[in-house]
């Protein structure tokens, strides 16, 4: 019998107070509505994604095949996660022993495509970089972080994936079952596997999410450029708060050993703050990639068309622009010429019977008509 078994006999001596106070990640409410609502989101920033990667600029690549295994490992993580609800996630452990092994194969899921989720999201954000960055030191760097995240995350996926020999010794144990790491063989085995892989991907997080950070120093930055990079930087710093805080959550439950096992009881907690990661991770991988696009599209739609007014006086009248017209001509003559060819101050037109034939000739006006000419 191994230490969990050991230790699950040992609760069974000690149940729980049932009516004690449940923590607020333990209700079901709390884990569809957090879970469900920003794991949408995610989703909706990896379409936009493809969406301007396929249809936009017609330049996809590797970093866009990693998000999207990313985006559909981390369904199936969610997906197991509540699934896991139903048979007793957020209970006691000895009060869910019937359906335990049930629940095992769910979090077993949840587990190992979430460790899977993390590597797959941090080699996205690393070959993104070098698309961004096509030579110097910090190629380099991206060059090594990407080797070593990759292997960080075959080591811990495996880990995940294969936590017992015979896999089905993690919801079954037997006497002929195998478990290491992830497997809860003994207590100190476990906390150390888990200490490892949060500390190490808090680690990583924060040193992928602060490459980029030379670009925000670059001189000739616009207004426009260094608040989209603060939005970048603000989103990498949530993810590295998820990180940090899913390594407090584990370290808060592991300093005595019986309550350490119950994980039925505490795990939700951990695993909310993990979907919470990953979908931060997520989004901020892909917000570089679209936001150019939605703000283009944003302008399009909401700023219109600008028109500059011009004024020019024109010199001639518009009767005088139609030479060729019969009419027009006497109109642009009975307005400059007098039939005596004197020039007079003060015309007027009676649009009287001269005008019916075509004909609108000038009326002079002596000088003592004039005022009264005015006044009408």
């Amino acid at each position: 019998m191994d230490q969990l078994s050991a230790t699950i006999s040992e609760m069974l001596k000690a149940y729980p107070d049932p009516n004690g106070a449940r923590p607020v990640a333990n209700y079901p409410a709390t884990m569809y509505g957090v879970t469900i609502t920003f794991h949408v989101l995610s989703w909706v920033a990896v379409g936009f994604r493809l969406h301007t990667r396929l249809r936009v600029v017609r330049e996809p690549w590797w970093d866009d095949l990693f998000v999207f295994l990313a985006a559909i490992v981390n369904l199936v993580s969610v997906i197991a996660f509540l699934g896991g609800i139903k048979y007793g996630l957020g209970h006691h452990l000895v009060y869910i022993i019937n359906t335990l092994p049930i629940m095992m194969k769910y979090l077993y899921v949840t587990n190992a495509a979430y460790h899977t989720t993390t590597a797959l999201i941090k080699v996205s954000l690393l070959l993104q970089y070098l698309r961004l960055f096509r030579q110097g030191t910090l190629r380099w760097v991206c060059i090594i972080l990407l080797a070593t995240v990759a292997g960080w995350g075959l080591a811990f996926s495996f880990l995940a994936w294969f936590p017992c020999l015979p896999v089905s010794g993690f919801w079954h144990r037997t006497a002929s079952s195998k478990c290491y790491g992830f497997g809860y063989r003994t207590m100190d085995e476990a906390r150390m596997t888990l200490f490892i892989f949060a500390g190490t991907n808090m680690f990583f997080d924060a040193v992928i999410f602060m490459i980029p950070l030379t670009e925000y120093f670059r001189p000739g930055l616009r207004k426009k450029q260094v608040l989209a990079m603060t939005g970048l930087f603000a989103m990498g710093s949530l993810v590295v708060l998820m990180a940090i805080l899913r390594l407090w959550s584990t370290f808060k439950h592991s300093s005595d050993a019986i309550k350490s096992f119950d994980f039925t009881w505490w795990y939700p907690e951990v695993l909310i703050i993990s979907c919470l990661e990953v979908d931060f991770a997520i989004m901020c991988a892909s917000m570089p990639i679209f936001w150019p696009t939605v703000v283009a599209n944003f302008n399009a739609i909401f700023v219109t068309k600008e028109v500059h007014i011009t004024h020019q006086d024109r010199v001639q009248d518009f009767e005088m622009g139609r030479p060729t017209s019969l009419k027009s001509t006497a109109s642009q003559e009975g307005l400059t010429k007098l039939p005596s060819g004197e020039q007079k101050s003060y015309y007027y037109n009676d649009f009287g019977e001269d005008a019916s034939i075509g004909r609108t000739p000038a009326l002079t006006v002596n000088e003592q008509e004039a005022p009264q000419r005015r006044m009408l």
